[in-house]
């Protein structure tokens, strides 16, 4: 097989799989622990004491990269390897195979960012301007218009300085081997070197386990990317009006040259689908 290059690595879950089924890694803790300090190095800005009982969160948490080494690579692609060898990992599954969720698979296709991660980086903005303004009435976030210098300022910031955000993404990924839809979970902080979203689309593999199965006719709320970091409740009330807040936004992003197509994922995804937790993309 050959060397495999990464662009996103959780490698601490790579290896407790490794473990798992018995396959020795030389040095894999001297590996999981560099790893996490170069993670761990990035920065953290601190915004300010939260309006609402501590509902958004006291600070944000930025994305950080982290590089691998070469040694590091091949010990990678030999765990990645000697899992598919022992049958551990289902390579291309196709639609008659049994899948359950926490099997691990490996599955190749076209991957792409969907809506909910674009509209979940406004819905980010609006909880960082929250506590920036010291708002603590949900309502007023009707009032924030995206033609406002402050809200302006930090979609720019987003969207057009590509800053990184502790945000995880939704990918939906074609052409694979399976007939259902499949998404994949892709967390911040594992990225490599300068990946982050812009090497997460087209083609490559995903290495991941299954989290979530929506069967035919069944739907899944979209509310743990759409509103990342939001307090529970809170994420229940406003997913309960969702619908409209969504129309809006999206109305106002197009103003911006953003087009987001209606047949994407906004508040829910449709089975039937499969939802994959990312471990490595290459």
């Amino acid at each position: 097989m050959a060397l495999r290059s990464p662009s996103f690595l959780d490698l601490e879950t790579l290896l407790s799989q490794a473990e798992y089924h018995d396959i020795d890694v030389p040095k894999s803790q001297e590996i999981v622990e560099t790893t996490v300090s170069k993670r761990s190095g990035g920065g953290k800005a601190g915004i300010g004491a939260l309006a609402l009982n501590g509902s958004a969160g006291s600070d944000f948490q930025y994305q950080s990269t982290y590089s691998l080494q070469p040694r590091e690579k091949a010990t990678v692609s030999k765990v990645i390897d000697e899992l598919i060898r022992q049958k551990a990992v289902q390579v291309n599954p196709v639609g008659d195979s049994a899948l359950s969720r926490d099997v691990l698979v490996e599955i190749e296709g076209t991957a792409r960012i969907t809506a909910v991660s674009v509209l979940s980086k406004v819905f980010f903005v609006f909880r960082r301007l929250m506590l920036a303004r010291d708002i603590n009435d949900l309502n007023e976030l009707a009032n924030l218009d995206l033609e406002d210098a402050d809200v302006a300022e930090e979609i720019q910031r987003v969207y057009l300085r590509n800053e990184l955000l502790p945000l995880p993404l939704l990918l939906e990924v074609s052409g694979s081997s399976l007939p259902h839809k499949v998404y994949v979970n892709v967390r911040p902080d594992f990225f490599i070197d300068e990946a982050s979203a812009d090497r997460v689309e087209g083609d490559l593999r995903v290495l991941g386990s299954v989290s979530k199965l929506v069967l035919d006719g069944e739907y899944r709320v979209t509310d743990e990317w759409l509103l990342h970091g939001w307090e529970f409740m809170m994420r229940r009330i406003m997913m309960a009006q969702i619908q409209d807040d969504l129309e809006e936004v999206t109305q106002q992003l197009e103003r911006l040259g953003l087009n987001l197509p209606d047949d994407d994922v906004h508040a829910y995804i449709s089975g039937p689908a499969i939802v994959i937790d990312a471990i490595a993309l290459y």
